[in-house]
């Protein structure tokens, strides 16, 4: 997902502007650096829990009885008449 958010942004970079022959490689390297200065500014992403099953199960077991909240389900009543 990472490697296609980077090459999109790179295509809208070197898109807007077309190079011709007179063209030097000085646009297309502002433009890469463009792409890394903003793949940087990003935040890591969060790629989930690294726990185990067995730890889970563990701290489940270890964490006590269960709450005292229940839910009540009253009947429905029947339709009047």
């Amino acid at each position: 997902m990472k490697t296609s958010i980077h090459l999109a942004l790179f295509a809208l970079a070197t898109l807007n502007v077309s190079l011709s022959a007179a063209d030097s490689d000085d646009k297309l390297d502002a433009a890469k650096k463009l792409v890394e200065r903003i793949s940087e500014a990003q935040p890591p992403r969060e790629t989930g829990g690294t726990r185990t099953p067995e730890q889970a199960i563990k701290e489940y077991k270890e964490s006590g009885p269960a709450s005292s909240y229940h839910l009540k389900f009253n009947p429905v009543p029947p339709p009047a008449p």
